[in-house]
């Protein structure tokens, strides 16, 4: 099997179609799909079953695109400890995270990394944490960062953040005045929630279901600052972590309640990889900074 077969494989499982894969690769489809059948000879196996919509994997073929994603991912730290090897120190990137930590610990990192660095670039998007997991699962990723993320066996969870869930409101708020407060108190009040892909809605969902509570809540999205701006207006309760609200809180526009319930008390932020990748410079070293960031944050606490 020569590389150029593994790439049009690569491309295929990524776009999920000849049609696609070959507009990515600027390659006839033609030529495309004789390659993968060719492949798929070689193999003795099929490695796609062929619908009206596209190509899904069989088993044999998801065996193949995991050794298949390690190949590329290889192919390109390669390429960039070459480009280390000849002084250009470039190379680029890729995170994927939970929008909590953006503000509050990944931009401190990524701007000291440039200062030595400046020729390396980012790539940064947000997403709720199962989706964070599953772009670092697929290697649309570099390095992920999510809150309280579930095991996968094929990521490798590299160091953590300790973190909790906080219910925020405006200073003055009833709940404000006991040190703790529970879900049950909570729920008393209008809440705003994050959607059912973010690991702060796992973990309550999990509490209630312990507790028994049933959620109603007022407002449910996938922004973190639309959560933080619900409770500055005075619209009720919201639930994010204390990462999420700290400079809000240290201004004083937002009060920050710590919760009874073990399971909020005892959350972590996941710095993860693909597992069984040897990653490329750039990569490893911005882990590197990362690393220490978390350790610095822990000694503070």
């Amino acid at each position: 099997m020569d590389f150029t077969q593994l790439r049009y494989f690569h491309e295929v499982v990524r776009a999920g179609s000849i049609r696609g894969a070959s507009d990515r690769l600027r390659v006839a489809p033609s030529a495309l799909s004789r390659q993968i059948q060719q492949l798929e000879h070689q193999v003795g196996m099929p490695l796609f079953e062929r619908h009206t919509r596209g190509m899904r994997l069989t088993e044999a073929g998801e065996i193949y695109a995991l050794h298949a994603q390690l190949v590329m991912m290889d192919a390109e730290r390669a390429r960039s400890e070459l480009a280390a090897l000849r002084g250009l120190e470039r190379g680029a990137v890729k995170l994927v995270v939970v929008e909590g930590i953006v503000s509050n610990y990944l931009l401190e990192a990524i701007a000291t990394f440039r200062a030595v660095h400046p020729d390396i670039s980012f790539e940064l998007l947000v997403m709720g944490t199962a989706d964070v997991v599953a772009a670092v699962r697929s290697g649309d990723a570099d390095i992920g960062i999510a809150f309280n993320a579930r095991p996968d066996p094929q990521v490798d969870f590299l160091f953590q953040l300790d973190d909790d869930v906080r219910a925020i409101c405006l200073p003055g708020h009833p709940l404000t005045i006991p040190p703790r407060v529970s879900l049950r108190d909570v729920f008393n009040y209008p809440v705003a929630l994050p959607i059912t892909s973010f690991g702060i809605r796992a973990l309550v969902e999990e509490c209630c279901r312990i507790e028994r509570l049933t959620m109603n809540p007022a407002l449910v999205t996938n922004s973190i600052d639309g959560l933080r701006s619900f409770a500055r207006a005075g619209l009720g309760v919201a639930l994010i972590t204390g990462l999420s609200c700290k400079q809000e809180v240290a201004a004083g526009e937002l009060a920050a309640i710590s919760l009874t319930e073990p399971q909020l008390r005892s959350a972590s932020i996941d710095v993860m990889v693909l597992g069984g990748r040897r990653l490329p410079v750039a990569v490893s070293a911005f882990l590197g900074d990362l690393r220490k960031v978390a350790e610095a944050r822990a000694t503070a606490a």
